[in-house]
């Protein structure tokens, strides 16, 4: 009798081998796409957030005629007013949450101790208007009660949407900042030092309304800021210089942001190459000035700018509170 031979179920190893090979490829083609999907979203949250913070100023701007200000304070260290650097990020977060997330105090004079000099002219002995150590400040010079100074502030964006976080939350080593003071951090978090999940300071410029350029390489007035080359520009790179000078909030001033090397004449050229609104600079050739007139984008009010998924200031992933024109 012949014998028959039963074929045995399942697949061979070339076809596991084939259909494996398949399946890795796919992978290889999804992954990317799914990391691209994930990135567009998280700028899509950032833009929300941006969306949340323009709300804030706009009551903050109905309510006092101007937007905050973001001149960094400079350091002097036995000025009990201001006794270490307060950049245009920190201005921010205390504009729209107030200095101790309490909300934002009319009387504030944007210091990093919550002290202000109420005649601007030393007569008065410094008032502290917030106390972030202790809480409420019992009771200031003009305000009866703790609750008055309660009563006072107000919240110019929800605390769910502001997303702010200490400086020691955020950085290893935060200089010669207050550890305590708030900044508003963007939507790209990751797990710090400290154990919170945290992003990206947002840094805040107010626009200098005054003067009608965007050119460092042009200095029309006396050198009366931190730098002459910078003291008529619309937008001023030293508002958050300081603090883009800790550099990654992990490792510190070792890795450094493109936005701030330490090389001001290639940080100046950075910082306006970000902001320039090219088809202005064509549409404005003139004899006078034959490479344009160069103009910033939202030149009357300010800008926010994210450092991004990579969490560095002045590289391409980076998001702000306009729409650039690809140049």
């Amino acid at each position: 009798m012949k014998r028959i031979e039963k074929k045995a179920d399942g697949f061979t190893i070339v076809e596991l081998l084939t259909v494996m090979g398949v399946i890795a490829v796919l992978i290889g083609l999804l992954v990317p796409a799914l990391n691209m999907v994930k990135d567009f979203s998280r700028e899509i949250q950032q833009k929300a957030q941006f969306h949340s913070i323009d709300v804030g100023l706009e009551l903050f701007k109905n309510d006092f005629g101007v937007y905050p200000e973001s001149k960094e304070n400079s350091y002097p260290p036995t000025n009990p007013v201001d006794p270490d650097y307060y950049s245009g990020a920190h201005k921010l977060a205390e504009a729209m949450v107030g200095l101790d997330l309490l909300g934002f105090h009319p009387k504030s004079g944007f210091t990093s101790s919550g002290f202000n000099d109420l005649d601007g002219l030393g007569g008065l002995a410094p008032v502290q208007i917030y106390d972030p150590v202790n809480g409420i400040y019992l009771p200031p010079i003009y305000e009866e009660t703790g609750q008055q100074n309660i009563d006072n502030r107000k919240k110019y964006m929800d605390l769910e949407h502001a997303n702010a976080f200490r400086m020691e939350d955020i950085y290893r080593n935060w200089g010669s900042f207050d550890r305590l003071n708030f900044v508003l951090c963007d939507v790209f978090a990751k797990k710090r030092q400290s154990g919170k999940k945290t992003g990206m300071p947002i840094l805040y410029y107010r626009a200098r309304t005054a003067f009608k350029f965007q050119d460092y390489l042009t200095n029309t007035i006396g050198g009366n800021d931190t730098d002459p080359a910078t003291n008529d520009d619309i937008y001023n790179y030293w508002d958050n210089e300081r603090l883009l000078a800790l550099g990654d909030a992990d490792q510190g001033a070792t890795v450094y942001h493109p936005l701030r090397t330490g090389t001001v004449a290639n940080d100046l050229e950075t910082f306006e190459e970000m902001l320039l609104n090219k088809q202005v600079q064509t549409a404005t050739q003139t004899a006078g000035f034959p490479q344009g007139i160069k103009r910033p984008y939202r030149d009357d009010s300010y800008i926010l700018i994210s450092a991004g998924k990579d969490g560095l200031f002045g590289t391409s992933d980076d998001v702000f509170n306009f729409t650039r024109e690809k140049q």
